[in-house]
């Protein structure tokens, strides 16, 4: 079975641009990589599957120089903030 999805220009560059980095020969094969890869990492996450998500969420959002913001961009929560213990 084949299916058409749409996303829209950015999601094609960006995807488009990932398939490059990793070689893989098509657009369909790119997907088929991420979804393995996901669900690989998801099977040995112990948590709650949100969680996982949510995290993914964050990362995404993390630029180049966003190392010294881990703690807002994981837990919402930066530098002068207190943290509960």
């Amino acid at each position: 079975m084949v299916s058409t999805i749409e996303v829209d220009e950015e999601v094609v560059r960006r995807l488009e641009a990932l398939r490059k980095r990793l070689g893989a020969p098509s657009l369909s094969r790119l997907i088929e990589m991420l979804l393995e890869e996901a669900e690989k990492k998801l099977g040995e996450f112990k948590g709650n599957p949100e969680v996982f998500i949510s995290s993914l969420r964050a990362a995404g959002e993390a630029g180049e120089f966003d190392s010294e913001r881990v703690d807002e961009l994981l837990y919402g929560r930066g530098p002068g903030v207190e943290h509960p213990h």
